[in-house]
């Protein structure tokens, strides 16, 4: 084949596996992760063929080297220290590198939004595909009664992850609705995946959720208002629009007035903890509940890291190292982790690893925020929102080192890396695509 033949060829075919990775990693991880061979093969290709040198040879990349070898450093010690755990070390340590491939979804969209919008869609729609195999209707049921489910995933705690993104993106939808012309489709979508969304956190009883999705909301409402205080032309909603953001906040508070005994009866599981801290006796907060586990663990993990805090003890050392602490056996046997994304970075490769994936998020972020000088504020304040939601929840539960977590920053991180790589320059051309 000609030069701009396999161009062509490994841009079609990359584009196929990426559409697969995205769509089924909560369907079939198997089909997942062979496409996810495929879209990396297709992108070593791709940036072997790339002839802009300035985006070829990207500061970014140069971050992944560094990160790399801090890795390997890291390696050496982590199977000296604990040899038991020599073969994990490597699995554990290349799904820390893995958040790197948000580089490859980037290098795909090439700061298209047209691009970008059809990846999240099928983000998206792949969940709630997931949604429909793994739930039943007497799930459904016994969650509206008050009994926390998980729907089949990881646990409530990821199931409430996923349910969350889905009301922010429906919230999103909502607000632009209410600010154009109504379309019946728009309006259908934006409403059923706000309710989705909201009766989904409910049932599954997830209080660091419930917590991130009202601080992210205040934030949102208070940006609203100051924005709309600096408007030299404010311009009222129609009343039709009007009626319709009322009727839509009724029935959200019905919803939730319906569901709030599953609020009370999580947040008076944390009472005894709270009476504790209260009164300063750390010693007597309780194992028996996730709030006293979290709050012993990591105690435990910031002793641990404190101990080598540049590198930290390497990626699959978390559970050797939860066996070495002065933790009941029955939590030993059943925590493999420390319920914290930051620590868990921090215990496995110190304050160097830590500032590795920092810089790599700022990256993210500043593309993102592209997004609102182009115009597209809905979209870029949806997608700032999911990321302060991600930020907030994983200081309560390590979803980074699960597929969970790595599966949003890959893709939502790689729709915000592609602004930040191809239109770093001039971020007006994301309005043009």
């Amino acid at each position: 084949m000609p030069r701009a033949g396999w161009k062509k060829t490994n841009q079609a075919v990359g584009w196929v596996a990426l559409s697969i990775y995205a769509f089924s990693w909560l369907i079939s991880f198997d089909l997942s992760r062979s496409a996810e061979s495929v879209f990396v093969l297709c992108f070593v290709i791709a940036w072997c063929m790339e002839p802009e040198p300035s985006v070829k040879w990207h500061r970014v990349f140069l971050l992944l080297l560094a990160f790399v070898v801090l890795q390997t450093g890291v390696y050496f010690f982590a199977v000296e220290r604990f040899p038991d755990f020599a073969d994990e070390q490597v699995k554990a340590a290349r799904h820390f590198s893995k958040l790197f491939l948000c580089i490859a979804v980037a290098w795909w969209l090439r700061g298209s939004m047209r691009a970008a919008k059809y990846l999240l869609m099928i983000f998206l729609v792949g969940f709630l595909v997931s949604l429909a195999i793994h739930s039943t209707t007497r799930e459904w049921l016994a969650a509206i009664s008050g009994h926390r489910v998980d729907f089949g995933y990881t646990n409530a705690q990821h199931t409430a992850f996923y349910l969350g993104l889905v009301l922010i993106m429906g919230g999103s939808l909502l607000a632009r609705c209410l600010r154009q012309p109504p379309r019946v489709a728009e309006w259908c979508l934006a409403l059923g995946l706000t309710i989705l969304g909201l009766v989904g956190v409910a049932v599954t009883q997830t209080r660091a959720v419930w917590l991130a999705l009202v601080i992210v909301l205040v934030g949102l409402l208070l940006v609203g208002l100051v924005f709309l205080c600096r408007q030299r032309h404010r311009q009222a909603l129609s009343a039709k629009s009007v009626v319709v953001f009322i009727a839509v906040a009724s029935m959200l508070a019905m919803l939730g007035y319906s569901l709030a005994p599953s609020f009370e009866k999580r947040l008076h599981a944390s009472q005894a903890t709270i009476q504790a801290l209260e009164t300063g006796s750390f010693d007597e907060i309780p194992l028996k509940n996730g709030t006293g586990v979290r709050l012993h663990t990591w105690m435990y993990a910031l002793e641990r890291i404190s101990e080598r805090p540049l590198t930290g003890w390497g990626a699959e050392s978390r559970k050797p190292l939860i066996d070495e602490g002065p933790f009941p056996d029955w939590m030993k046997n059943r925590f493999g982790h420390f319920h914290n994304s930051y620590l868990e970075i921090l215990l496995a490769y110190g304050a160097l690893g830590m500032l590795a994936l920092v810089i790599l998020t700022w990256m993210i972020l500043k593309g993102t925020f592209l997004l609102l000088r182009s115009g597209r504020r809905y979209w870029g304040v949806g997608l700032l929102a999911t990321w302060a939601f991600f930020f907030i929840i994983n200081m309560f539960e390590s979803y980074l080192i699960f597929n969970s977590g790595m599966y949003f920053y890959i893709i939502v991180g790689g729709v915000g890396m592609s602004f930040y790589l191809f239109n770093e320059r001039d971020g007006a051309e994301v309005a043009a695509r």
